[in-house]
């Protein structure tokens, strides 16, 4: 007993902690969802702007190198003016010349050239010359980004990523190109951006740095953005107890349900235990009888569990519990042997009665069950023919092993029976292949009778399934003289059983109701 609450305690310590983690893991998900929407949010904001202002510096160089105007004339000074008014991200454009910087749209024809950097500071992208923070070619001393295209040069305006550059905690940003070899923007702390670049966060990988990653496919400008979240339990303690005590209690929830699925299962297996080893496993026996003459043939062996109290329990209760727990084998021999000593009367006195005995699938496929089947039968002086096994249509065993494990009792003389016959969900093919003796029809048919007319034609169809198969017909449920009428003008040769022939009862009494007549003839 003390190892049995001991194990209820574990069983729920372990679901309380594992509610615990899926709770903190559940958050960890969300958190992860809020802060890929959040760096998604920016490094796409950050990643349209960049793309903006490399289409209008492209646009620009391309249209310039096209036009038609003496380089710094009055007709191109004009025009470099007017295309620095309507380009929103620029600050001036210009005509280089021999690698100086000659005019500009806002400041004309300079009167000292402005000599570039040197060319080792130059890289060529999209096809163009890129200079960053280059100082000392704008006037005023300011540091400038610049693109050039044939003798063309256009410089980005400050403004163009003011509203980046001191980004929100824990945010970064790297605008570069697709092979990480030149940077044009950085905000934040952007160390280690540049090999994150072609990767994003994927939503099912718990990790406190999101990245967000994309590249133009049109124009080498990429960007990698990066957010580093922080712990559920360092931004929002109070949310974070709220869905750890959530989890905890659903951990808690399930764990009581499965400590009392295990109390009642070890419940079941300490009662089964103790009824079999004190011997408080009886039998009821119900009788069955030939409509054609009125004659009992049979009688239904009935495992009864006899409780502490004295009470009986229903086999439609113990008997799942005990399939589980490994006992059914026990049973089913112990139904045998107290059935066979039970109805010694009845079958010394006709040679044609026969017990009838539930049996699981367990059973039938056992060796060793029809092996014990021989000995008992032979000891008490039977013949295999007295012998019927009633196997659930509902039974889950393979169909081929089943049957061929079915065709080694009939081989031996045993009367298969399919029980519940209708209520399963075996085709008429698998019922054909069975080496079957008999059928017996659900109550729930029975009962049909005096309900719809749907009911008599499902028994009238199991009754010509019976008269092709060649096998006993016997119908369960039988509790008014009509339906043993109804059925006795379908099926003259059905055999029923049914509280109008009798309840289950222990033997004694089913002996003094249903006295053995000897019917071995002379």
């Amino acid at each position: 007993m003390e190892a049995g609450r001991r194990s209820i305690w574990i069983i729920c310590l372990v679901w309380v902690f594992l509610g615990g983690i899926c709770s903190l893991v559940i958050a960890e998900f969300i958190r992860n969802h809020s802060a890929d929407e959040y760096v998604d949010y920016y490094g796409s904001d950050v990643f349209q702007n960049a793309v903006s202002v490399a289409e209008t510096s492209l646009t620009v160089l391309r249209t310039l190198d096209r036009s038609d105007n003496a380089p710094c004339s009055a007709e191109d000074l004009e025009e470099m003016r007017g295309v620095v008014f309507a380009a929103p991200y620029l600050t001036d454009v210009g005509r280089l010349r021999d690698g100086y910087l000659v005019c500009t749209g806002i400041w004309g024809e300079l009167a000292t050239p402005v000599k570039m950097p040197p060319r080792s500071q130059v890289v060529g992208v999209n096809a163009t010359t890129l200079w960053k923070g280059a100082r000392g070619i704008a006037p005023a001393g300011l540091a400038v980004d610049m693109s050039s295209f044939g003798n063309s040069v256009v410089m980005t305006a400050p403004t163009a990523f003011a509203r980046y550059e001191d980004p929100a905690e824990r945010l970064a940003a790297l605008v570069l190109t697709s092979d990480a070899s030149y940077s044009y923007q950085s905000f934040g702390d952007t160390e280690g951006l540049a090999p994150l670049l072609g990767s994003n966060s994927d939503w099912y990988r718990i990790a406190q740095r999101r990245v967000y990653s994309r590249c133009n496919d049109k124009i080498d400008v990429c960007v990698v953005a990066t957010y580093d979240a922080p712990a559920l339990l360092k931004t929002a303690p109070l949310d974070f107890l709220l869905v750890l005590a959530g989890g905890v209690s659903a951990g808690a929830c399930l764990g009581l349900w499965h400590a009392h699925l295990y109390r009642e299962g070890r419940s079941w297996r300490q009662k089964l235990e103790r009824a079999l080893n004190d011997d408080r496993l009886t039998v009821h026996y119900q009788p069955i009888v030939r409509l054609s003459d009125n004659r009992i043939c049979g009688a239904e062996a009935l495992a009864r569990l006899v409780d502490f109290d004295g009470t009986l329990i229903p086999p439609d209760h113990f008997i799942p519990a005990a399939e589980t727990c490994g006992f059914i084998g026990q049973i089913t021999r112990s139904v045998v042997r107290r059935a066979f000593t039970d109805m010694a009367a009845h079958f010394a006195a006709d040679p044609n009665f026969y017990v009838s005995i539930n049996v699981a699938s367990e059973d039938i496929l056992s060796l060793e069950f029809l092996d014990f089947l021989e000995t008992e039968t032979r000891s008490h002086g039977l013949s295999a023919g007295q012998v019927a096994l009633e196997l659930t249509e509902r039974s889950t065993a393979s169909e081929d092993s089943l049957t061929q494990a079915m065709a080694a009792f009939s081989r031996r003389g045993y009367r298969i029976l399919i029980d519940d016959f209708g209520t399963g969900y075996s085709n008429l093919a698998y019922i054909a292949r069975m080496p079957i003796a008999g059928i017996k029809i659900d109550r729930m048919f029975t009962q049909a009778l005096d309900q719809q007319a749907i009911g008599a034609v499902i028994v009238s169809k199991v009754c010509e399934l019976a008269a092709v198969l060649e096998v006993t017909l016997i119908c369960e449920g039988v509790e008014t003289e009509d339906q043993a009428a109804r059925l006795a003008g379908m099926y003259p040769g059905m055999c029923v059983q049914g509280f109008l022939y009798g309840r289950p009862m222990p033997a004694v009494p089913f002996s003094r109701a249903f006295a053995a007549v000897d019917r071995r003839g002379p």
